[in-house]
């Protein structure tokens, strides 16, 4: 096997770790991310969980021998005492719970976006290729749901296992107490917890159950509820009258979602019922008992109390403790979904050799491409040499594997066979992000941001304070000629694009949001540009002055220009056309144009028939 198909099918073949298997990978990664990015995090829960088990002890401590001076001796300094411990205690205890519990509401807030932030992060960080298979996408919702709904993330985790620490100091304290006077109420207790603890594992079980049928609804669901909302798809859903099916497929996906969850409801429903049985079993053994035990005199009326209120808070306890360690369990589980996803097998092979800004050559060596699932070759067998400075035209009809030619020596995946070299060396020795910086490319799917028409040419954040892009900028902008745009906008390049954020912010036409694409291309500076289909929503007059900027805007870079409309490839020095996957012909406009039954040829007799005069 191949590096390369190691590194894909690493943990895809892994056999699945059971449930508590999956808690400690949980822990080390999620707590370790905690502790670097907030470290009196879990200080502060180590304090909490001292108090709030001594919040609890101190009434069942203290009750008990209040009572028994009120029907004994009656001191009254005494009972004053009592009182003073028992409410002062509880007010400080309070007090500091209070401080503590909101210091951690805001950790819990912080945590929340720190998380969601890496899962941003790392969603930006995986090979392309990944963000267009089903499993990575399927993968990339579990993880977000996972830390977000299920688990509580990182703060929700920590809270049940600090929660289940207090709990432990408080059964060690109420048993103590119980086991001096009434210790078969132990038993009781103890055949009540583990009926409740088969009961909570049932529905955990199920409740898991239920969430990984929900990944893939949950991203249909979320898809079809903003494309409702979402006002850039409008005008389609108006004029096509897609309400009704927009919506219908809403309450579809909604309907496939009440299934699961109705379904979770009804299963867990006995389990439900045979909780509530047990407690009311344990209710009535426990009160004959210690009730049995207080008319034969064997302890006073206040330990009475005591053994009532101890048994009643045990159980609670020992019920809060069990819970602690299944929702533990079971926030881990889902929890290592992000686990998983952080470490999901990368789809391209690495390399780590640094990359010569000066491209001499780059050349596409019996290069054969099918796209990952399918058996379709986009690309068979291409053989090509572009040399440094050249400009190559690439054209061909739809789906003759133009883009596809491109998105390989942009590695955004790699061929199925062959190589591809530049200066000589197979790109898959470079470092890959070094190597993302060779390329400056348009796509057509570009995609501007709701910020300012600065930041999305120079893609950095401009603070308040800091002074627009200098020379730089202006030079870009008159060689796209987006002047005449910016001298209207009274802000300028600070004007903010589409109104998601920013009433006055500004909806470009198609052609200026091209413009702006390209000179977010010329101002990375990338030795290679590439321009696909850069002017098709640009009018010919604008289009005509971006073919006569052609070599200014591109300079003496090596460019690659994908175009439908072949009168632009006469601004290229050569010109590749592609049909069925192939490199069909090639050379200059002149050449191919006088070819007899060339593809070239009559490809652009088919578009100047239109420019021509029809008497």
């Amino acid at each position: 096997m191949s590096k390369k198909q190691t590194i894909q099918t690493k943990g895809k073949d892994k056999k699945e770790l059971s449930s508590k298997d999956k808690v400690f990978p949980v822990l080390k990664l999620l707590f370790s991310i905690t502790a670097k990015k907030f470290p009196l995090f879990f200080p502060l829960e180590a304090v909490k969980t001292i108090i709030s088990s001594a919040r609890s002890l101190l009434p069942v401590i203290v009750s008990p021998m209040i009572i028994d001076e009120l029907i004994g001796a009656r001191d009254v300094k005494t009972l004053i005492t009592l009182a003073a411990i028992l409410v002062g205690g509880e007010l400080i205890i309070n007090v500091i719970m209070e401080r503590i519990s909101n210091q951690l509401m805001k950790y819990q807030q912080r945590l929340d976006n720190h998380f969601s932030t890496l899962t941003g992060l790392h969603s930006m960080e995986l090979d392309f290729q990944l963000t267009e298979e089903k499993e990575a996408l399927d993968q990339v919702e579990k993880a977000r749901t996972g830390m977000d709904w299920y688990s509580g993330g990182a703060y929700g985790i920590a809270e049940q296992i600090f929660g289940g620490a207090a709990n432990l100091i408080k059964v060690f304290g109420l048993v103590t107490i119980i086991s001096l006077h009434a210790p078969l109420l132990l038993l009781v207790i103890l055949v009540y917890v583990i009926i409740m603890g088969f009961v909570s594992a049932k529905n955990n079980k199920i409740g898991l159950e239920v969430y990984k049928k929900l990944a893939k609804i949950n991203r249909l669901f979320g898809y079809y509820g903003w494309n409702i909302v979402d006002f850039r798809y409008g005008k389609d859903i108006r004029l096509y009258d897609a309400r009704k099916m927009m919506v219908d497929c809403w309450d579809r996906n909604s309907a496939a979602s009440n299934a699961h969850w109705k379904w979770q409801a009804e299963t867990g429903m006995k389990y439900t019922l045979i909780g509530d049985v047990a407690n009311i079993v344990r209710m009535m053994v426990s009160y004959l008992y210690v009730g049995f035990l207080a008319i034969r005199n064997v302890f006073s009326l206040g330990i009475l109390v005591q053994m009532i209120q101890s048994a009643d808070e045990l159980n609670n306890t020992l019920g809060g403790l069990v819970f602690n360690l299944q929702e533990v369990l079971k926030r881990c589980n889902y929890a290592y979904e992000f686990v998983l996803f952080m470490e999901y097998p990368e789809a391209l092979e690495k390399g780590d050799r640094s990359v010569d800004k000066e491209i001499k050559e780059i050349e596409f060596k019996n290069v054969s491409f099918k796209y990952p699932g399918t058996d379709k070759l986009i690309l068979d067998n291409i053989s090509i040499k572009i040399g440094a400075g050249e400009h190559l035209s690439i054209v061909g009809l739809n789906g003759a594997g133009k883009t596809t030619f491109i998105k390989l020596l942009c590695r955004l995946y790699d061929p199925t066979e062959g190589e591809i070299l530049v200066n000589g060396i197979n790109i898959k020795e470079y470092d890959y992000k070094q190597y993302m910086s060779l390329f400056a490319p348009v796509f057509q799917d570009f995609k501007l941001f709701a910020f300012p028409i600065e930041e999305n040419i120079t893609l950095k954040e401009r603070k308040e304070a800091e002074k627009p892009a200098g020379d730089k900028l202006g030079n870009i902008i008159d060689l796209v000629n987006l002047n005449e745009m910016l001298g209207k906008l009274e802000k300028g390049t600070g004007t903010m694009l589409f109104k998601y954020f920013d009433e006055s912010g500004i909806e470009p036409s198609g052609g200026e949001q091209q413009k702006i694409a390209i000179a977010r291309a010329l101002y990375k500076e990338s030795p290679v540009v590439i321009l696909d289909e850069p002017t098709a929503a640009l009018d010919p007059i604008a289009e005509y002055e971006i073919y006569r900027q052609f070599h200014t805007l591109v300079g003496d870079k090596t460019a690659f220009y994908i175009s439908h409309r072949l009168s632009s490839c006469r601004f290229c020095d050569e010109i590749a056309v592609f049909s069925e996957g192939k490199i069909a012909e090639y050379g200059t406009h002149d050449e191919l144009v006088n070819r007899p039954d060339g593809i070239y040829a009559k490809m652009y007799e088919t578009q100047a028939q239109y420019y021509r005069n029809v008497s």
